[in-house]
């Protein structure tokens, strides 16, 4: 662990894993019970984001835990904390951790419910990934990482409040695709709002959650 960070945990006495306390998942907003396998974030799991709107999907994927949980956010600096809590996200349990080498990831993940990140290392992933399930983690990655339980693409994204030559865009819907091993094999797709014209993040209208052929 680095001494920044180091200083950074011990400053922060409040902060403690919750995961022993949660239920067998950590929550999410329903929009998003139906995409995950447990209908939550599993702990001692990692999931892949990608795909338009990659950002905000992670970042309202893990809004509802950081109510309860602690959160770091780890080499993602182009992240607007403002953005983020207009997503739902909880800034009082936010810790943001500039440095991303190996040691970092293992303290952050040692220290905290959720891990929400840029790709680790490709050749460090199995130790970071073996990490994450002893510590009973969840791990979010913004980009590529290999052996991944999870992987959540957005796409088809179509942007809504222009019309006739005025207004200006309020709301945006993503098509949003989930797949990955063991319960989460079979792939499962929504189109969700991300978000609507009041700022809240939910299933579109209209649309139909269904499971699609593997």
């Amino acid at each position: 662990m680095t001494d920044r960070l180091a200083a950074l945990l011990a400053e922060s006495p409040a902060i403690s894993r919750a995961s022993h306390l949660q239920p067998p998942t950590l929550p999410v907003l329903e929009a998003f019970t139906t995409l995950l396998p447990d209908g939550g974030l599993r702990p001692g799991s990692s999931v892949q984001i990608g795909g338009v709107g990659a950002t905000s999907i992670a970042l309202a994927l893990c809004a509802k835990a950081t109510q309860d949980s602690w959160t770091a956010i780890v080499g993602l600096p182009s992240i607007g904390l403002r953005a983020a809590n207009e997503l739902g996200v909880d800034l009082d349990h936010i810790v943001v951790v500039g440095e991303q080498t190996v040691d970092v990831f293992a303290a952050v993940i040692d220290a905290f419910d959720v891990v929400l990140a840029c790709p680790p290392p490709q050749r460090k992933a199995p130790r970071i990934n073996a990490r994450v399930r002893e510590r009973d983690a969840v791990l979010i990655v913004l980009g590529t990482l290999a052996e991944n339980d999870l992987t959540i693409v957005g796409s088809a994204p179509q942007w809504h409040g222009i019309g006739n030559g005025h207004g200006h865009l309020a709301a945006r819907t993503l098509h949003v695709t989930a797949t990955g091993r063991r319960a989460a094999a079979r792939p499962r797709e929504v189109t969700i709002w991300l978000p609507d014209e009041n700022g809240e993040i939910r299933v579109a209208q209209q649309a139909t959650v269904r499971r699609l052929r593997a």
